[in-house]
């Protein structure tokens, strides 16, 4: 799925014609076309081929707007519980692998314990004790040598780890989780050759 811009965020560069357009569909003036408010989930084939269409007012469009309007606040709360829960198991997956390592003393690991028990009680049952995937595309294979391995849906790839990792490893799309097989992030498919 994909994000369906329903008055096509290309009329960002013509103001005039967006606020016709935003006029001509009963929006306010202040209507954000990058809001929730103008987006539905569409698939790729779907959407590469509205691209920059703009529709003409009619009540079917005036419906998608409407139902989009009254699941904004639903989608963006999703949004923050989405990107919450990734921050907090990417934050248990590099936790996991420093005691793997050795590298978290007692101390530490008691003062975990309630996390490690929430953690435990979050994932379903057949995934216990199995590697945690910061999202259902991405797994960390290894991490060794400064090196970390990478699965996603574009193959294996890696990146360099540390604290002084320069940003050019980073994906456009992906940030600081880009691993890459060549010039291709493994995770977003984002072809990159700088």
């Amino acid at each position: 799925m994909e994000v369906d811009h329903v008055i096509p965020e290309t009329l960002l560069g013509t103001p005039d014609r967006l606020r016709e357009v935003i006029e001509s569909l009963g929006r306010p003036v202040d209507f954000d076309v990058t809001s929730y408010a103008n987006w539905m989930p569409a698939r790729r084939p779907c959407n590469g081929r509205k691209l920059a269409t703009v529709f003409e007012p009619s009540p079917m469009i005036q419906l998608v707007l409407q139902r989009a309007a009254e699941r904004a606040d639903k989608a963006k709360g999703i949004e923050q519980g989405t990107i919450s829960r990734k921050e907090i198991m990417k934050a248990l997956n590099i936790l996991e692998r420093a005691s793997e390592t050795g590298e978290l003393d007692d101390g530490i690991k008691i003062a975990l314990q309630p996390l490690v028990a929430f953690q435990e009680k979050q994932r379903p049952p057949e995934l216990v004790g199995q590697p945690i995937r910061l999202t259902p595309l991405f797994e960390v294979l290894s991490e060794k040598n400064g090196l970390r391995l990478v699965r996603g849906p574009y193959g294996v790839g890696g990146r360099p780890v540390g604290p002084h990792v320069h940003s050019s490893f980073d994906c456009p799309n992906c940030g600081a989780i880009g691993a890459w097989n060549g010039a291709r992030c493994v995770i977003c498919g984002q072809m990159d050759d700088d």
